[in-house]
């Protein structure tokens, strides 16, 4: 594929597993065990499945496996991984808290506990100061004066006729003018 000689059609490789792959963990106080399967034969890998439990703080033990299905050669245990995951320490204003495992299946087709995340959700209500402006008197309008103009209006120029819908300035007798 890489020579500039040769031409070669474009081909892609995608890995399957051949194994089904499960968990098996069981939480602290219980007697319970909880056997599923995660990886199923055929599934492609690299891949990773997320398993979260609501309201629970951890404190689980983890056991990563072949299932009794896999057909596995003479002398080959079971066992992947196990793991021993700790208590999750919950906040008092804690309203809703789970508790979540990633399993990974890695290039090489071997699954692992990635990652465990406890995680906590709560309201919290913020105040938020409110910084009072001083009160700044607010100017009075100036009261228009009975000679000017209103806006938008002009006086005509001396010698010029008003326009329509004006009407001419009246002119005072020269006795009053004094």
């Amino acid at each position: 594929m890489l020579s500039p000689n040769f031409q070669v059609a474009s081909f892609e490789v995608e890995e399957y597993n051949q194994q089904p792959i499960g968990i098996t963990y069981k939480f602290a106080g219980s007697d319970k065990c909880i056997t599923k399967e995660l990886f199923k034969p055929g599934s492609s890998f690299p891949n990773t499945k997320s398993i979260t439990f609501d309201n629970k703080l951890g404190d689980v033990e983890l056991m990563v496996h072949y299932t009794d299905t896999a057909v596995l050669m003479q002398g080959l245990p079971g066992q992947i991984a196990q793991y021993n995951i700790g208590e999750g320490k919950k906040e008092e204003k804690t309203e809703k808290y789970s508790f979540c495992m990633r399993v990974s299946n890695n290039i090489h087709n071997v699954p692992s506990l990635d990652e465990v995340e406890f995680i906590q959700e709560w309201t919290e209500e913020e105040k938020i100061p409110v910084k009072a402006s001083p009160i700044t008197p607010v100017p009075k309008p100036a009261e228009p004066k009975a000679d000017a103009a209103k806006e938008g209006e002009s006086k005509p120029a001396e010698g010029e006729a008003p326009a329509e819908g004006e009407k001419p300035a009246e002119e005072k007798p020269a006795e009053e003018q004094k």
